[in-house]
């Protein structure tokens, strides 16, 4: 972890209120013999990507984005798959898809949606393969080293693992809507009513945030250093084996948070915070370093965040449309898409 990232994660924990570690039994525990879902992927010829003026491609619901070696890329929800190949958008695919989050390791896409949707993407063989994996919603997802891990709706955890799909964890009641996972044994999980679940060896352990607000987004570069956001401004950090509440300074539901480089934290009605001062300062002057707001002159509600290279991803939505931002990590704009 570099040392901005130590310092960023530091000064929230300075900054946090006494917050509450309440360690509950380990209840929830992956299956001990895990269970293959049985699963038929529907073949998807290789798509020609569709060149499209802007204006029309960013006339759907945007729900997230993320970046593999030689793209980024953009699901709807209820549109179809967006890609940028560093020089223009195309739409890729365009089936009416509920999807709610997605998340790319070096050359391959993994997006879950409503109604247990999952659709996988391999640049490299140019497919597209999806599946309906459950009747619960799916809004989590986080890669693995052979696959991903995805949450969704009262309690479903499931994991894609060297092609096999199994149900991960049985005894979660609450629904979960964001993940991230570092191994098959180490993994943090949060959702409603500001539930925290962390996976280690042993299986599913129930960890307090002293929070009743959702949690709806999670990153951490290691299973002892995380940050969570959510409704009404929440942001718990946790480290030294508790959870404890950071001040925001903002009253809006927060939906994505990134933490290398430095803290970014995105929200509804244009809210995109960062810890001040820049990650680019010296580690010194962070001791009393505090969240400063980035005006994108935009009302959109902002609900993913992303890195491409050293720039920094904003994806936003209104209605009907969306629009993303690339920022330098000074907050600067690079260039803007899109309708918001």
């Amino acid at each position: 972890m570099s040392w901005r990232v130590a310092a960023a994660l530091g000064a929230l924990l300075v900054l946090a209120a006494a917050g509450i570690g309440l360690g509950g039994g380990r209840l929830f525990r992956p299956s001990p013999t895990p269970h293959t879902v049985s699963v038929t992927f529907t073949p998807a010829p290789t798509p020609s990507p569709s060149p499209l003026d802007e204006k029309t491609l960013f006339a759907q619901p945007l729900s997230a984005g993320c970046a593999t070696a030689s793209g980024v890329w953009l699901v709807t929800n209820g549109g179809g798959l967006l890609r940028y190949d560093g020089a223009e958008w195309a739409q890729v695919d365009g089936t009416l898809r509920s999807l709610t989050n997605v998340v790319c390791s070096k050359d391959t896409v993994y997006a879950v949606g409503l109604i247990g949707t999952v659709v996988v993407v391999d640049e490299q063989a140019r497919q597209i393969r999806a599946t309906d994996l459950t009747t619960q919603d799916l809004y989590g997802v986080s890669t693995l080293p052979d696959g991903a891990l995805m949450v969704g709706t009262n309690g479903s955890v499931f994991v894609l693992d060297n092609g096999d799909f199994q149900i991960f964890a049985k005894g979660i009641d609450e629904s979960l809507y964001d993940v991230v996972s570092f191994t098959l044994e180490s993994a943090w999980a949060v959702g409603e009513s500001g539930i925290t679940y962390r996976l280690d060896a042993r299986g599913w352990n129930p960890v307090g945030s002293g929070q009743s607000k959702s949690l709806r987004a999670i990153a951490a570069t290691s299973p002892t250093e995380a940050l969570a956001v959510g409704d009404g401004g929440t942001v718990v950090s946790w480290g030294q084996g508790a959870w404890r509440a950071a001040r925001s300074g903002v009253d809006a539901d927060l939906r994505d948070v990134l933490i290398e480089p430095g803290v970014w934290i995105a929200g509804d009605h244009g809210t995109l915070l960062v810890t001040s001062p820049t990650p680019s300062a010296p580690s010194s002057t962070r001791a009393d370093a505090t969240f400063r707001r980035i005006d994108l002159r935009t009302d959109c509600d902002l609900v993913s965040l992303f890195r491409r290279g050293d720039e920094v991803w904003v994806v936003g939505r209104t209605g009907l449309s969306g629009g993303v931002w690339a920022l330098r990590t000074d907050g600067s704009l690079i260039r803007k898409w899109g309708n918001c």
